[in-house]
């Protein structure tokens, strides 16, 4: 069945009642913000303004002969495309945003629509709608729609099989009336909300991107090869645009150490992938508030030291031979005080962290990384970068448990840890 007449006849309608045109938009593009359909859940009608959703409608309709497979594929597919959309607004701060979801729906009347269907005797399953026809059992599932709030409204209408027959509303709270006096309603309510809660096109991206269970939505995208990959993708696509802003930030004149710790936070992916996440606590140690104290699998710690990408890396001293700068001797003394301290007091409190706080962290012979100064920006007169990356190699080879590495360093490898998992991608998705 095609239901571009209905489509249209909606539009005009809304048109009529007060709705912009502008707002309204109709066709294979539809779409409305969704959890699990790859980004987007698309839909026949949807009411937009300034880029925030106020309300949508799905067409559908059930004709025979074979009215049980189609009643269920039906059913399944209606289910998915509402609850897709109201899993994305989950969040306590979207639930107030959450459109306005409508069901057109059109019975097409035949013997099979009004015969009653007995389930089987051995069904395991409640034996909701046994005994009904599939006309009523759609009525029965139109109204639990509305009550789980899975959709608002629902119009729903039967028609013969006969061109220009009359169209027969079984149901009275599930007029057409009915649906567009309620979604012209919320449509006007809604834009008046965002418009006096400042939301806009930017704000709301925010939101939905903030979303508290977005491990549950991946579980469910990436449960297919083709979710896999298209998750995969977009996150090397976030990650290298993460990369970039934080090579910008090494390099302006203005960033500094607090700058950069607070655009790596979260972040901890940045330094490698045997780190499975920060401790939760930054003073696992008396005396001692660590920048990013990282997990690694097997429970050790790696203490990452942050300083400031204008910290100067290299002085030439008389003998003319390049040496590291005071700023990174001082920054490994104080790693090398940080690891004494966890070799000296670690294993009692190891032991007080899991009895009083739940930590299970491996304080044994633990490991420190100090990220000092970009070399575009400290380079002093007559060192190339060249120079100075095998100055810090010289260094960091007289070391045992501390490793002195640049901003430029540390992003560059993880750039090419990137580049690495997008070609695996490309080359996964030709077999």
């Amino acid at each position: 069945m095609r239901w571009d007449n209905v489509i249209l006849a909606m539009a005009d309608e809304l048109t009529a009642r007060g709705v912009d045109r502008k707002w309204i938009h109709v066709g294979r593009d539809v779409t409305l913000p969704g959890a699990y359909g790859v980004g987007r859940s698309a839909w026949d009608l949807a009411v937009v303004k300034d880029g925030i959703p106020l309300a949508a409608i799905a067409v559908k309709g059930l004709g025979g002969p074979s009215y049980g497979n189609n009643y269920n594929n039906r059913i399944a597919e209606l289910t998915s495309i509402a609850f897709d959309v109201r899993r994305q607004y989950g969040s306590p701060e979207l639930t107030g945003f959450q459109p306005y979801l409508g069901l057109f729906f059109v019975l097409q009347e035949g013997e099979g629509a009004n015969r009653p269907v007995r389930k089987p005797s051995n069904d395991s399953y409640a034996r909701i709608g046994d005994g009904l026809s599939y006309k009523e059992r759609l009525g029965e599932t139109f109204s639990q729609f509305q009550k789980d709030g899975l959709y608002n409204g629902v119009c729903y209408v039967s028609v013969g099989s006969e061109q220009g027959t009359s169209v027969d509303e079984p149901y009275s709270d599930m007029s057409i009336e009915a649906l567009v006096d309620a979604l012209v309603a919320r449509v006007k309510s809604l834009a008046a909300l965002n418009g006096a809660a400042g939301l806009t096109s930017v704000t709301f991206g925010e939101m939905l991107s903030r979303r508290s269970d977005i491990d549950e939505v991946l579980t469910g995208l990436t449960s297919t090869p083709a979710g896999l990959f298209a998750a995969e993708a977009a996150v090397i696509r976030r990650r290298r645009a993460l990369l970039g802003e934080l090579r910008e930030l090494a390099l302006a004149e203005t960033t500094n150490e607090a700058v950069m710790h607070k655009a790596m936070s979260g972040h901890h992916w940045i330094f490698g992938g045997q780190y499975i996440g920060v401790a939760a606590r930054r003073d696992l140690m008396n005396l001692h508030q660590h920048d990013i104290p990282l997990i690694s699998a097997d429970r050790s710690l790696n203490i990452i030291e942050l300083k400031g990408p204008e910290a100067p890396l290299v002085r030439r001293p008389r003998e003319n031979h390049l040496v590291l700068s005071n700023s990174v001797n001082e920054a490994v003394g104080q790693c090398m005080n940080y690891l004494r301290t966890l070799d000296e007091m670690g294993a009692a409190l190891g032991t007080l962290h899991r009895n009083d706080l739940n930590l299970d962290y491996d304080y044994r012979r633990a490991r420190a990384t100090v990220v000092i100064g970009y070399p575009e920006r400290t380079r002093p007169n007559l060192a190339t970068r060249e120079q100075i990356d095998q100055a810090i190699r010289t260094y960091n080879a007289h070391l045992s448990r501390i490793q002195v590495v640049t901003y430029a360093d540390l992003l560059d490898t993880a750039e090419r840890a990137l580049a690495f998992g997008e070609d695996n991608q490309s080359g996964s998705e030709g077999l």
